[in-house]
């Protein structure tokens, strides 16, 4: 009977912090040299971490320009672990293309406001915002970026 109080208890107390996830500051500067390997045509590679409170969480690590987004109704929240490149933000996304439902690509991003970002800085890029990250030759970035729901138009 002691025996199951006790694990009757351990998995109430376990289900209290479910959820609960720490990633270290050095666990997440390694996605940079285990990313590195697995850079694709657009010089990018992710990993998407486990999803909470239905919010998708990535890894990105770039290693030279890609192609600009836009999405109607996602935000990014991004945190930069590492490197450094231009977020261009807003103006007007260059040959558009839809590729999936909340997903359309362009080559650049003319008439944005460019940022230089490096490792700490927190960005926050809204819904139906263009944007573009330049990765200067020989330099790369990685971060964490979460898209948000924003609910619709």
């Amino acid at each position: 009977m002691k025996v199951l109080l006790l694990l009757a208890l351990a998995s109430l107390l376990s289900a209290a912090t479910s959820g609960f996830v720490i990633w270290k500051a050095a666990d997440l500067k390694n996605f940079a040299s285990k990313l590195h390997s697995k850079i694709n045509q657009d010089h990018t590679a992710n990993e998407r971490l486990p999803d909470y409170e239905g919010h998708a969480v990535f890894v990105v690590h770039r290693e030279g320009t890609g192609l600009a987004e836009i999405h109607e109704t996602l935000a990014h929240m991004i945190y930069v672990i590492s490197g450094e490149a231009v977020v261009v933000v807003g103006g007007t996304m260059s040959y558009p293309k839809n590729i999936a439902p909340e997903q359309t690509v362009g080559t650049s991003v003319e008439g944005g406001e460019a940022t230089r970002l490096a490792a700490g800085d927190l960005v926050h890029i809204p819904p139906k915002t263009p944007h573009w990250f330049k990765v200067a030759s020989g330099a790369q970035i990685t971060y964490v970026m979460m898209n948000l729901e924003s609910g619709g138009p």
